[in-house]
């Protein structure tokens, strides 16, 4: 069988992509196409992609914001369950340091150099909400200030109220960072293993993830060495970098962050070596709640869905985007998700990203190759295959200026493909992103509009992907 497109069809495609950019130049645009092959292997598998990958990531002092997480509010769910059925909430950074539980204490939310108040009535809303949505709950416990005893009765609150949707506690949050160790490890896991030791007499099946770190990877390595055995998840922190930088810029967020590669190596060798998942619990694009004009653009969408894949095809466990509420004590520009003054919730630019990953990323992350090898767009491409044994190919395309023409290849012949597209009017938009044709709905809803309809010719196709943009394709099936 061949995958050669046929020659009229080619010629017609050839004419088609002619018309286009005659057109682009008659409305002024001068942006250049590049062409890209992209081959799909579906007998090798890269990595499995787990039914939780995709979480959300809050400060501690979210909790204590009244009726934040409720049962009651139906667009925060709905936010939710567009994203995944059994995601994973993460509740800590660095306001776990900062908080205090008092059972009957009336809730207070401060920035991190003060103290925030949760109580059980906070608690039992959280667990009804995580209930409600069908998330579990990492929850992060005060390793600053608390002593052993505090925690403990702050953990079998949180076990209380959250019964089954517990996932996990962590001890500490950026630990690494943490003054008080000195950046000595073994200072550091000694009060670890004194807080362990204090919850478990409570709670003697208490899970742990840890260590939730910043950036310290003989940490985690040293970490894995002793408490692989008793930890659900290995636990690590990622931002591009601070959002005072200068280079805190859309252009700097959509380029490959190489030095990061080396970090997923040896989490995924840790990882594999001490038979425990890692997941990058706490990440966003700049820390320091983000940078205005860039974190709170479709940048931010393009990029979200680029990383989440690039987690995934490391062996990652999972994510937990950071959101809403920061340790400034203010709704950070990087947050897929806010809320308003009335209490009104509504998605953000990046949250389109995730809903992009939502559709294509389950099920089994395949190998592809890209040719040529060396080219300079900006572009990324991922297949996977889902329980339905469906193909899916996502095309980023996180250049500000070449369109890309791609010819994908598959190893069957399919009819056709039905393709879903992330598009903003401009890499800047902070609003009018659509994915899928469709916008989120006021109360949280979505639904995807109808896809495109591509030709798939012997097992070949061609996709024009414009530059700032993305393209989800499936093949077979509904």
């Amino acid at each position: 069988m061949s995958f050669h497109i046929s020659r009229y069809l080619r010629r017609g495609l050839l004419i088609w992509g002619l018309l286009l950019c005659l057109g682009t130049k008659l409305l002024g645009g001068e942006e250049p196409l590049s062409h890209v092959t992209i081959q799909v292997d579906p007998k090798t598998v890269v990595s499995g992609i787990a039914p939780d990958f995709i979480g959300l990531g809050y400060e501690t002092s979210a909790v204590a914001q009244s009726n934040y997480f409720s049962a009651q509010d139906t667009t925060l769910i709905h936010l939710y369950r567009n994203l995944s059925p059994h995601g994973l909430i993460r509740i800590g950074g660095n306001i776990s340091d900062h908080t205090r539980y008092v059972p009957d204490g009336t809730p207070e939310v401060h920035a991190e150099e003060g103290t925030s108040i949760i109580n059980q009535a906070s608690l039992i809303e959280l667990g009804k909400f995580a209930r409600a949505t069908g998330w579990h709950v990492m929850w992060g416990l005060n390793l600053h200030g608390d002593s052993p005893a505090e925690a403990t009765q702050e953990a079998l609150a949180v076990k209380g109220a959250l019964g089954a949707s517990l996932q996990s506690f962590e001890i500490g949050n950026e630990v690494d960072l943490q003054a008080r160790f000195a950046r000595n490890y073994e200072a550091y896991h000694a009060a670890y293993l004194a807080f362990k030791l204090a919850i478990r007499s409570a709670l003697p099946r208490a899970p742990f993830s840890g260590p939730d770190v910043a950036g310290n990877l003989d940490w985690v390595t040293n970490f894995a060495s002793t408490e692989a055995g008793d930890l659900t998840l290995l636990t690590h922190h990622y931002y591009r970098s601070g959002a005072a930088n200068p280079d805190a810029t859309i252009q700097t967020l959509l380029k490959h962050d190489y030095r990061w590669d080396a970090t997923l190596d040896r989490l995924q060798e840790t990882s594999l070596k001490a038979g425990v998942g890692y997941r990058i619990n706490e990440v966003n694009s700049f820390f320091g709640g983000g940078k205005s004009g860039v974190s709170d653009t479709f940048a931010s969408a393009l990029w979200c869905l680029d990383y989440m894949f690039i987690l995934a095809s490391r062996g990652c466990a999972g994510i937990n985007v950071e959101t809403d509420i920061n340790q400034h004590a203010w709704i950070s520009h990087y947050s897929p998700i806010v809320h308003d003054a009335a209490g009104r919730c509504s998605a953000r630019p990046d949250y389109y990203g995730m809903l992009a990953f939502a559709m294509a990323g389950n099920g089994d992350l395949l190998k592809l190759t890209v040719t040529p090898e060396k080219t300079d767009i900006n572009l990324s491409a991922y297949a996977t295959k889902d329980h339905r044994g469906r193909l899916w190919l996502t095309v980023i395309n996180k250049d500000l200026s070449q369109d890309a023409d791609v010819e994908a290849v598959f190893p069957e012949a399919h009819g056709a493909a039905a393709a879903f597209r992330l598009t903003a009017p401009a890499i800047n938009s902070k609003d009018q992103v659509t994915f899928g044709g469709t916008e989120v709905s006021a109360n949280g809803t979505w639904k995807v509009g109808m896809p495109e309809t591509i030709a798939v010719n012997h097992g070949t196709t061609h996709l024009l992907v414009p530059h700032s943009s993305a393209m989800v394709v499936r093949l077979g099936g509904r």
